[in-house]
């Protein structure tokens, strides 16, 4: 898995608007809002090692690995798709998410689907793996949902909970440890309003504006100002104006009803963005950024979409991912050239990938 390929638009020549390599270097962005048939891009989910977009048409297109068969195409391959392919029998997908190597789609009405690996249930079924979706029993009414590494989530309309898959350390809530190939609901989460799952850990914003979370801790990653894992939500700590939450690997961060960002967890390659490399058990402020309107969390580094279109990076930059030049790191965000009007933002394990207003995609750093 060490390898890195070059991903270079031309079915990426109409579909995606840029580069994916590992170079470093910017994206070079190119106009194609005059071009015909393009497909409009609008909304991003990145895993692992793979990303999946969905479309304006409800079509799903995913490229990158597709080991466990998390691309959707009906195939399971040894070595990464380069070129997007579209998802068996989806027509009307409306948000996506995307684990280590998995996929879940919500649809327009209500029902979930996922595909690709079930090692630990979480595609909600019994099979050892899916290379086409299949639906999720028992969800009806998602309003959107969610991925970590081994599990899946969905946010319903009604504000509630429920989740499924691999619950070592407590990601799927509740009170024990056990994992389930059916979604159970979370405990206490009755007026959640977004959603977000990470390595091993998951995290709501309620109505309030207040940030649950629960599962794996060990990098306070949890928010609550301790470093113990928690099956039960738990509170993350000060926050009360949060607008989304995003997780990383080890780390989670949250945009604010002002603008202004704040992360927790892991810090060592300076995920969080405060200028350091210590990691933090409660919500630090990210430097430098007071207009932003969504962000990403990708497994060693994250991104914001400000309010004016811009994308600024910070954390790892091992392959690329923050899409400023050497493959230097930094623990304050910077800013990504040639990303001048982004309305939305994914983050992977070293790559980066936004929608630009216009529909196409840009992604930049290495899908290994």
């Amino acid at each position: 898995m060490g390898r890195s390929w070059v991903m270079m638009a031309t079915m990426l020549g109409f579909l995606l608007a840029g580069t994916l390599d590992s170079s470093g270097r910017r994206p070079e962005e190119d106009d194609l809002s005059q071009a015909p048939d393009i497909p409009i891009f609008t909304s991003l989910g990145a895993g692992t090692h793979h990303v999946c977009a969905t479309l304006s048409s409800g079509e799903v297109l995913c490229w990158g690995s597709n080991l466990m068969g998390e691309l959707g195409n009906g195939q399971q391959t040894d070595t990464p798709i380069k070129t997007p392919v579209k998802v068996i029998g989806l027509s009307n997908a409306t948000t996506i998410a995307a684990g280590e190597a998995h996929t879940c789609a919500r649809m327009a009405n209500g029902s979930v689907g996922c595909w690709g690996s079930n090692r630990f249930g979480q595609l909600a079924g019994d099979l050892p793996s899916a290379a086409a979706p299949v639906p999720v029993s028992g969800i009806a009414h998602a309003k959107t949902v969610a991925a970590g590494t081994f599990h899946s989530c969905a946010l319903l309309e009604s504000g509630r909970v429920h989740c499924w898959g691999y619950n070592e350390t407590g990601q799927l809530g509740g009170s024990t440890e056990t994992q389930s190939a059916r979604p159970v609901e979370v405990p206490g989460i009755t007026n959640a309003v977004a959603l977000a799952a990470g390595g091993s850990h998951t995290c709501a914003v309620t109505g309030r504006g207040a940030v649950q979370c629960w599962g794996y801790n060990h990098s306070g990653e949890l928010g609550n100002g301790t470093q113990k894992d928690s099956a039960p939500p738990v509170t993350v700590a000060g926050l009360s104006t949060v607008r989304s939450v995003s997780a990383g690997d080890s780390h989670t961060c949250a945009v604010l009803k002002n603008g202004h960002l704040v992360c927790w967890g892991a810090n060592a390659t300076g995920q969080l963005g405060n200028g350091g490399t210590a990691d933090s058990a409660t919500p630090v402020p990210v430097d430098k950024i007071a207009n932003a309107t969504a962000l990403a969390a990708g497994k060693y580094h994250t991104c914001a979409l400000l309010k004016d279109g811009q994308v600024m990076c910070w954390g790892s930059n091992t392959h690329g991912e923050l899409g400023v030049g050497p493959a230097t790191g930094s623990p304050v965000p910077l800013s990504v050239s040639g990303i001048p009007r982004a309305k939305a933002v994914a983050a992977g394990d070293g790559f980066t990938c936004v929608i630009l207003r216009e529909g196409a995609a840009k992604c930049w750093g290495a899908i290994r």
